[in-house]
């Protein structure tokens, strides 16, 4: 679990995110992401689902160490970026996850 705490506080960080913000994204407290971080607390599936889809990871690619998937990216022109922002950045995320996939699932029929 340590791993998917760094990744995590990792991910946040490389998306140029504060831990108040993932908190108010996720509806709980930026103490309960820093104890997250450093691994004192656990998130639902649903949360880590949540994070995963507005980082452009898989779920299975936080528990999956001897895969590591190139995550979506994103570039952010805003200043600051609103909760509603990372809604939609989320939903985004999960499309292209779900684009990937299916492609993946295409060619897999193909061989």
């Amino acid at each position: 679990m340590a791993a998917v705490c760094e990744k995590l506080k990792l991910l946040r960080e490389q998306a140029g995110l504060r831990q108040g913000q993932i908190a108010e994204f996720l509806g709980v407290t930026q103490t309960y992401i820093s104890k997250v971080e450093t691994g004192e607390r656990n998130l639902t599936v649903d949360q880590l689902e949540s994070l995963a889809t507005l980082y452009g990871y898989s779920l299975s690619s936080f528990v999956d160490t001897q895969n590591d998937i190139c995550p979506i990216q994103f570039a952010f022109r805003a200043q600051e970026v609103s909760q509603n922002d990372l809604k939609v950045i989320a939903d985004i995320g999960r499309i292209a996850l779900n684009s990937r996939f299916m492609t993946e699932m295409l060619e897999g029929a193909n061989d």
